[in-house]
C-alpha cells in the first residue's frame, strides 16, 4: 500500500520536513554543547577562559580565512581567464581556418570553369 504525504489540501509537503530537520539539527548542538560542558574535567573559571580566549581568537581566524578564499577566488579568476584566452585563440584559429578553406573551394570552382555547380546534377 502506497502512502501519499499530502496536507488536507491534497499539495505535498516539503517544508515541514526542512523545519523538523532544522529543529533536530539545533536541538542538537544544544545538547552535544551541553553535554561537553556538564562532562568536561575543567573546573568552571577554566571552561571560561578557554571560551573566551576562543571567542577572542574569532576574528583573528576569520580575516585568516577571508584571505585564503580572496586568494583562492583570484586564483581560480585567474585560471579561468587563462582558459577563456585560450579557448577565445582556438576559435579564432579555427574561423580563420574555415575562411581559408571557404576561400579555396571558391577559387576552384571559379577557376574550374564549369558552369555546373557541385550540387547540381549534369
Amino acid at each position: 500500500m502506497q502512502q501519499n504525504m499530502s496536507n488536507s489540501s491534497g499539495a505535498p509537503q516539503s517544508g515541514g520536513s526542512l523545519s523538523v530537520w532544522f529543529v533536530g539539527f539545533l536541538v542538537g548542538i544544544f545538547g552535544g554543547a551541553t553535554l561537553a560542558l556538564l562532562t568536561t574535567p575543567k573546573s568552571g573559571s577554566e571552561v571560561r577562559g578557554v571560551l573566551k580566549k576562543s571567542a577572542n581568537d574569532v576574528p583573528h581566524k576569520l580575516s585568516e580565512v577571508l584571505d585564503d578564499s580572496l586568494d583562492l577566488y583570484a586564483s581560480a579568476i585567474n585560471y579561468f581567464q587563462l582558459v577563456i584566452e585560450e579557448q577565445a585563440q582556438r576559435i579564432k584559429k579555427a574561423v580563420a581556418a574555415g575562411k581559408l578553406a571557404a576561400a579555396k573551394k571558391r577559387e576552384e570552382l571559379e577557376l574550374g570553369g564549369s558552369s555546373v555547380l557541385p550540387f547540381q546534377h549534369r
